[in-house]
């Protein structure tokens, strides 16, 4: 399993509050296929607020029910296509 921080590599040079523990992804295989994950960035305003329910909702109204196209464990987002990450990245970075 690899990741990198989502930031340094994206949005390099822009950060709007330091970050306790930076948006991450990588790619992880399972049921017999890759998946890319990201997980959501914990800043020092959001550390102590449930930030995994608002984007599973998210991911809800813009993929459908949670599946083979995407799911959520333990605070990891898993996609099917690499696009639909990346409307992630954009919507929670």
């Amino acid at each position: 399993m690899s990741y990198i921080n989502v930031n340094s590599s994206i949005f390099n040079g822009i950060q709007l509050e330091p970050e306790i523990a930076p948006m991450k992804k990588g790619t992880a295989k399972g049921w017999g296929m890759t998946y890319s994950w990201v997980s959501l960035p914990v800043t020092e305003k959001n550390k102590h607020m449930n930030i995994v329910d608002p984007a599973r909702d998210w991911c809800i109204e813009q993929y459908g029910k949670s599946g083979a196209r995407w799911f959520e464990k333990a605070g990891k987002f898993y996609f099917k296509d690499e696009k639909d990450m990346t409307v992630f990245i954009l919507r929670w970075s």
